[in-house]
């Protein structure tokens, strides 16, 4: 019923007066050539490519929600007893420590604000939605890792080695990344969880690469960073302890900056790529290709373009060749079909555009032509010899 009212529904949006006129009689019957139809579809465009359904925005699944919402209840703990370990030993690894589980913690909220603002629905000046909000949240985490968490790491790294400051009562340290890196597998082990389903046989680098869930990349590398900060944290307090030197927990202070700096700057580049628009995997690409091939009415598909809006909402526009006698509702039924078939293959809302264009008829005669003239050609020159 729907699929009938659906078609019912495009036959009157392209069928222009002019268009029923010739299609009800004529000399080739009820045959109306696509030059007329193009004119019809152009003048209702909007009718044909607009979708049926109003495009929502794109909300994060309960996964990547549990994973975020985890990563931050374990780093607000960490940050609290980071600095209050700090504060007793005096140690600058364990500071910048401290600054990293904040800016992490930082980065979660931003994460969460930016997943509430992606579900406002589309308006008129936003009408494929607000799902971008995520990318532009995400980027903004990057820049939070790099300077609240690396720049400032480095800078207290190199106070702390310039004044040479003694360490008091390491143990507090020893204790608190201890449990520091119990927490932060459990969140890390989590994320992986989550992620599990996304990544398949592909490794993490890159998985990092194509996901288009920024989500994933924040907060994987978040954990991933924080055990390797507190390994680097933990050595050089171990290593400043034995030897009475303090320089060693400023050296390690100064690699947990530079650490953090790293992933802010990957951060960055993965989520400035999503920002600006990045098109669907190649897999999704190919399938959508052949999906439109496919259809009945459908000679062949050129400039076939995609963009994601969204982590969950993708755009798809293509060209479509089409038989210059078809009938405007035979080209009509040929997009709906094709639309229908790219939604099935698509794991995305999807927004689909087809433009039809004809086939050279005058360029196919003459090239017909000058095929038949070589064809005739041949046993002259032969006969000749």
């Amino acid at each position: 019923m729907t699929n009938r009212h659906t078609k019912h529904q495009y036959t009157n949006a392209i069928a222009t007066p002019h268009a029923r006129r010739y299609s009800r009689g004529g000399p080739s019957g009820s045959r109306l050539k696509l030059p007329s139809a193009l004119a019809g579809l152009r003048q209702n465009r909007r009718a044909v490519s607009a979708e049926n359904a109003p495009l929502s925005a794109s909300i994060p699944s309960s996964e990547q929600r549990v994973a975020v919402i985890t990563a931050l209840a374990a780093n607000v703990a960490i940050a609290i007893a980071k600095f209050s370990a700090a504060a007793i030993t005096g140690s600058s690894a364990m500071l910048a420590e401290s600054l990293h589980s904040l800016a992490d913690s930082v980065n979660e909220i931003l994460l969460l604000v930016g997943a509430r603002r992606s579900r406002r629905p589309a308006d008129l000046r936003h009408p494929f939605g607000h799902a971008r909000y995520r990318y532009v949240y995400a980027f903004l985490v990057s820049l939070t890792v790099f300077w609240v968490g690396g720049v400032l790491a480095v800078i207290e790294g190199v106070s702390h080695f310039a004044a040479g400051e003694p360490l008091a009562d390491p143990r507090w340290a020893f204790a608190v990344l201890g449990v520091a890196a119990i927490l932060e597998g459990w969140s890390l082990r989590t994320t992986i969880r989550s992620g599990r389903p996304a990544k398949g046989a592909l490794s993490w680098w890159r998985l990092l690469q194509l996901t288009k869930a920024p989500e994933i990349i924040v907060v994987f590398l978040e954990d991933l960073g924080a055990l390797i900060g507190i390994c680097i944290a933990l050595l050089g307090v171990s290593v400043a302890t034995v030897t009475g030197e303090s320089a060693w927990d400023a050296v390690a202070a100064i690699a947990i900056g530079v650490l953090l700096m790293t992933i802010g700057l990957v951060v960055n580049r993965e989520t400035q790529s999503l920002l600006i628009g990045e098109s669907a995997a190649v897999e999704v690409v190919t399938a959508i290709r052949r999906a439109i091939a496919s259809t009945d009415g459908v000679e062949a598909v050129v400039d076939l373009r995609t963009i994601h809006v969204g982590p969950d909402d993708l755009v798809v526009a293509a060209g479509i060749m089409v038989d210059p006698s078809e009938t405007a509702i035979g080209i009509n039924r040929a997009i709906v079909d094709a639309k229908a078939r790219v939604r099935r293959v698509a794991p995305f809302r999807t927004v689909v555009y087809l433009e039809p264009r004809a086939r050279e008829a005058a360029s196919k005669g003459a090239s017909e032509s000058s095929a038949g003239i070589e064809r005739t050609d041949q046993p002259r020159q032969a006969s000749d010899g």
